[in-house]
């Protein structure tokens, strides 16, 4: 039976490259789990993998879900695990590819969901409540879930309290990572170039997808969208920003700027995130110069341990 092998790091690290050379290599199938990358209408602002990119190797959970639609982290859990058996059981290596930590955490880790998770037009109820009123409200209410989410985190604050709505049991109940895993032939790879070059190659990606037509596909994804700017599929890098430069709240120098901040911070993030979450993770460096030759001693170290 074959192992189950899983990409984290950083946006602009260089995951996908490296996921499609390990499954050129195992013969395996990358399954992704970054969550703006399940919707369509936003190729662009996620800079989501061509098909010429993929050379040849199957990709899941790419655009699934329309712009104007809604998806869960529970959902994604289910869909990947089942993913994986088929890969499995055509003898094929699973690889998971993403930077959406809580989905990664949902998928390995034994996270139990309740069965009811959604009701469609829920958040609307709280658009006249601020960030800071929304996220007291929850810390009333279950006070190990809110000091754990940011206030201005506005949709996991409404998520928090509408699995309480729904369930009558708070989501910290609910949701538990209890630092046990799901798969007993877990592979984590994390990818983890040096700083100072993942903040420039940052940089020049919100320029090139700027020059791709980032702008425009926002423009269409929040039109598509009756301009509801807290669309689940409008949180990507780009979407806040850009939505804020189409209703003049910014110019354009100060969106480019912000967008580079923010995919800058969100990186950060990620790095701490799986540094923190996960203590069997596998890390290699590079500096972009060097990336090939990284992705030769991580075929090396999946030679030894697959």
């Amino acid at each position: 039976m074959k192992k189950l092998v899983v990409i984290v790091g950083p946006t602009a690290s260089g995951k996908t490259d490296l996921s499609i050379k390990i499954a050129k290599e195992f013969d395996g199938e990358c399954i992704n789990a970054d969550s703006t990358q399940i919707f369509q209408g936003t190729d662009i602002a996620t800079n989501k993998v061509t098909k010429e990119e993929m050379k040849g190797v199957k990709h899941h959970l790419l655009s699934t879900m329309k712009v104007n639609e809604s998806y869960s982290v529970a959902q994604f859990q289910k869909e990947a695990r089942e993913i994986i058996e088929t890969i499995k059981e055509q003898n094929k290596l699973p690889i998971v590819v993403g930077g959406t930590g809580l989905y990664i955490n949902a998928l390995v880790m034994n996270y139990n969901f309740p069965t009811n998770t959604h009701t469609e037009g829920y958040i609307t109820q709280f658009d006249d409540l601020s960030n800071e009123q929304l996220w007291e409200k929850l810390n009333q209410i279950d006070r190990r879930a809110a000091k754990i989410i940011h206030p201005n985190n506005r949709y996991r604050v409404i998520r928090a309290l509408e699995i309480i709505e729904l369930n009558g049991l708070n989501k910290s109940d609910i949701i538990k990572d209890n630092k046990t895993y799901f798969y007993d032939d877990l592979i984590i790879i994390g990818i983890n170039p040096q700083r100072e070059l993942l903040h420039n190659r940052i940089n020049q990606r919100v320029l090139k997808l700027t020059d791709k037509g980032l702008f425009s596909e926002i423009e269409k994804a929040w039109l598509d969208n009756k301009k509801n700017e807290k669309a689940q599929a409008l949180r990507c890098i780009g979407g806040p920003e850009i939505i804020s430069y189409l209703k003049g709240e910014v110019d354009y120098e100060t969106t480019i700027s912000l967008m580079q901040r923010n995919n800058r911070r969100y990186a950060r993030r990620q790095i701490t995130w799986f540094k923190n979450q996960f203590e069997d993770v596998k890390w290699f460096t590079h500096d972009y110069d060097n990336f090939d030759k990284m992705c030769e001693d991580v075929l090396l170290y999946l030679k030894q341990v697959l």
